[in-house]
């Protein structure tokens, strides 16, 4: 059971944060517009006009800005969220994203493209701090039994965001010569709600109860959001989950040294590293491209990028479902290889188009990219709130720091390496990477990868400690299989697991 309360924060922060990632896109279709105000603009200040390589330059940070931003924000995802607490972490990271718009909205009546690549640097560092804040806040202040739907949320919002931007960053809409500020500026718009709702919505309970020790407090903000009959329920799982804390600060030093935490860490970076091996970030950046070597005009080639689009949002509208139906573990695995399937068609059907010049697969390449971000759609959730579900509540930011950080990192390396090395191997052989990387990373996924469906920490945790037993063992084949009774009791025994009530303190110091 939830509240109105919790609809509302949960409304608030997926708009003025998750769909932030509008940034991203909006610049692919206004690319004509912009160039031409940058080369006016040096032109008229220097009084000599920019050469092609300089204007690519420009052209360049404009577009990486927004990613260099993003990696600086993912790395301080623990820093805010353990300092300032996951929701007042999001109001401060909405402040910025409304000075980051300002900064896009004034660029051009000021003639300065330096305003107009902070802006989008500032609007990365928003990207970054939201891609760890948001999936991590959400699955904190919602119950158990709709944790997994929750998390899903900030990657619909970013699949909506996807598309809209493509929408608005049109010439027919806002992305003209005279109103593409609006169109860049208009994240500030709902970050200045998030920023005024946000302050009157709960903090999470268990950063109040694991961090700050507030009893009172967190007890009365979970009545805020599920409700008097279901509050207990969720302060005694919460208390719990707390207790495992205790023999540990939660730093980075501790994250990559224990021993049992080295298999959930190895997971939540190798599910980030297999999402952004997926091709995700070249197809997305490349589209266009890809519709017009398969011959569209390119008026059409830019609404087919749209309508592939929308495609990927509605079938990632589905992914709040289908994962409480099918689950985390076998979801991440559909999708993957799904997209390894798909991959391989694109890079057959392309061969067939440019080196057999068989003019019919070029259909055979638009249908691969439909089916690639169809499938693509129905997991991409499922890397973004695995950090926040291996992880008790002492490890989870610095968890999510970093595996939000490689995701990141990721995506600009790959953003920007892609092209030159399409140019070098051709279009056909630029997928190769992205499938040997993806099959490699479908076999480590399925020894390693738990399931964390509806399982509260410690059992979760407990199956953790049998796939690390397992693979320590020399037997990976039994990692995948269900721990014996008395393995899961001695596993459980194992991690000092004590039973703790509402009245009882674990937050005094011995």
């Amino acid at each position: 059971m939830v509240t109105s309360r919790y609809i509302i924060t949960v409304v608030t922060v997926v708009l003025g944060g998750s769909a932030q990632f509008y940034s991203y896109g909006v610049v692919n279709p206004a690319q004509v517009v912009i160039t031409d105000w940058i080369n006016s603009t040096y032109a008229t200040r220097y009084s000599t006009p920019l050469t092609l390589t300089a204007s690519n330059f420009i052209w360049s940070f404009v577009v990486s800005s927004i990613a260099i931003g993003a990696i600086i924000g993912a790395s301080l995802t623990r820093v805010i969220g353990e300092r300032f607490g996951r929701r007042n972490g999001l109001i401060i990271n909405g402040i910025a994203n409304v000075f980051g718009a300002l900064f896009e909205l004034f660029a051009k009546p000021l003639h300065s493209p330096e305003m107009l690549i902070a802006g989008r640097f500032i609007f990365g560092i928003n990207m970054g701090l939201t891609s760890g804040l948001v999936p991590m806040y959400l699955m904190e202040i919602t119950p158990m039994r709709y944790r997994g739907p929750a998390g899903t949320l900030h990657q619909v919002a970013v699949a909506f965001s996807d598309w809209f931007s493509l929408l608005i960053g049109l010439p027919e809409v806002l992305g003209g010569e005279k109103l593409w500020p609006y169109a860049f500026a208009f994240p500030g718009v709902p970050a200045l709600a998030l920023v005024c709702i946000l302050p009157f919505c709960p903090e999470s309970p268990k950063y109040t109860l694991g961090k700050i020790g507030n009893r009172e407090k967190a007890l009365r903000d979970i009545k805020l959001l599920s409700g008097e009959s279901s509050a207990n329920q969720m302060f005694e799982s919460i208390i719990r989950e707390i207790a495992l804390d205790r023999s540990g600060s939660g730093t980075f030093h501790e994250l990559f040294t224990r021993k049992d935490l080295r298999v959930p860490l190895v997971v939540s970076i190798l599910v980030m590293i297999a999402q952004q091996f997926t091709g995700c970030t070249a197809v997305f950046a490349y589209s266009t491209d890809m519709f017009l070597n398969a011959k569209l005009d390119p008026s059409l080639a830019r609404y087919s990028t749209l309508a592939i689009g929308i495609v990927y949002f509605l079938f990632a509208c589905t992914s709040p479902y289908l994962i409480e139906k099918v689950g985390r573990r076998p979801l991440s695995l559909f999708q993957l290889t799904s997209c390894l399937f798909a991959l391989i068609l694109l890079s057959l059907f392309t061969y067939l188009q440019n080196y057999l010049m068989m003019e019919w697969a070029s259909y055979g390449t638009i249908f691969a990219l439909i089916l690639y971000m169809c499938v693509y759609g129905v997991g991409s959730p499922i890397p973004w709130i695995i950090a926040s579900e291996l992880f008790t509540q002492q490890f989870r930011a610095t968890a999510v720091t970093v595996s939000v950080f490689v995701a990141w990192t990721f995506a600009f390396l790959i953003s920007t390496s892609y092209l030159p090395f399409q140019q070098l191997v051709g279009v056909s052989f630029s997928y190769l990477p992205f499938i040997v990387v993806i099959s490699i990373s479908i076999v480590f996924m399925y020894i390693l990868l738990p399931e964390t469906r509806d399982r509260p920490i410690p059992e979760i945790v407990s199956e953790v400690h049998h796939r690390t037993a397992s693979l320590s063992a020399g037997r990976p084949w039994e990692a995948s299989r269900p721990a014996s009774r008395q393995e899961m009791q001695r596993l459980l025994d194992s991690i000092d697991r004590r039973v703790y009530n509402s009245s009882e303190s674990v937050f005094e110091e011995p």
